[in-house]
């Protein structure tokens, strides 16, 4: 009989292999209702006339679908471009494909279990750390950098994936260098294990969008943390992306991140809800509460008390 094997999508449960975690799968339909809910119309999300013209001079150069050679009838975006409209319009991402591939093998590509290295990457192994450590999480505008630069003590060490690949891309900050990830992630877990023998630092901020409580409270058991909730409302994180003149290139991709954040996480809520979480208890996004696991800080209003 094969072994089980832990779930890659999250929850870190054993499964049998071959199978699909069931938890997992309720809340990955729960985050696609949500997200459908809240997603723009295809006109709005890029595909126009314009689209509709770039498109069929891409399919009269390209007619076979690139995996399987039969007649194409859709352009492919290779890499997700998830509002990023550069992206979007770069044609070195463009791929044509049939029907059938896009609906099915595409899907399937995108959404298979992680290969052995981005596992590590995304769920590395940590030794306890020496010192106190806070995770701060929410979307993309939420004020985590803020909360952490009001709070950081002179002598605190802060672990944001962002500053890192900006740091190795020479980029800015928000800009999109997703082919500095794979170092980026490898430098963060790297400064993450370095906490077992830090004896420089008074504390660790780390920060991540870890937007379902099984991320969050996986984070803390890792690394022993308190956890801090801003879940900043939505149409308050776009004001505030579109307010930010270091994102005045990346407006788009970033109000699709602080939306997509938002969607899992709702579903997150609704799923919990529905008695389909085990572990943790209800948690609203709004409002006081107080989770009973024992990693959890209060929120009110979006902010956590330490």
């Amino acid at each position: 009989m094969s072994r089980p094997r832990l779930c890659t999508r999250g929850c870190q449960r054993p499964i049998t292999p071959a199978t699909r975690c069931a938890k997992c799968v309720a809340r990955d339909a729960a985050y696609k209702a949500a997200m459908d809910r809240r997603r723009p119309t295809a006109t709005e999300r890029g595909y126009d006339s314009k689209w509709a013209k770039a498109r069929a001079g891409y399919l009269l150069k390209h007619p076979r679908c690139k995996m399987c050679d039969a007649p194409a009838s859709v352009v492919d975006h290779r890499i997700p471009h998830r509002g990023d409209t550069a992206l979007f319009w770069e044609k070195n991402n463009w791929q044509a494909l049939c029907t059938s591939c896009h609906s099915k093998r595409k899907q399937m590509i995108e959404n298979r279990p992680l290969s052995a290295d981005a596992e590590r990457r995304r769920n590395p192994f940590i030794s306890p750390p020496r010192m106190p450590v806070v995770i701060v999480c929410g979307p993309a505008g939420a004020g985590k950098s803020t909360y952490v630069r009001k709070h950081a003590g002179p002598n605190d060490l802060v672990i944001d994936l962002d500053e890192i690949r900006a740091r190795i891309s020479g980029k800015g900050v928000h800009a999109y260098a997703p082919e500095h990830l794979a170092a980026a992630l490898d430098e963060r877990n790297r400064l993450l294990a370095s906490l077992a023998a830090d004896t420089t630092h008074d504390r660790c901020w780390f920060i991540v969008s870890a937007p379902t409580e099984d991320e969050r409270q996986l984070w803390a058991k890792k690394l022993k943390a308190r956890i801090v909730l801003l879940d900043t409302p939505l149409a308050e994180c776009e004001k505030r992306i579109r307010r930010d003149p270091s994102r005045v290139s990346e407006v788009d991709r970033m109000i699709r991140l602080a939306a997509d954040w938002w969607g899992r996480h709702q579903a997150d809520i609704d799923s919990e809800a529905r008695g389909e979480r085990r572990d943790f208890p209800c948690a609203s996004p709004t409002g006081a509460r107080r989770c009973s696991r024992k990693f959890s800080v209060e929120i009110k209003n979006g902010k956590a008390v330490l």
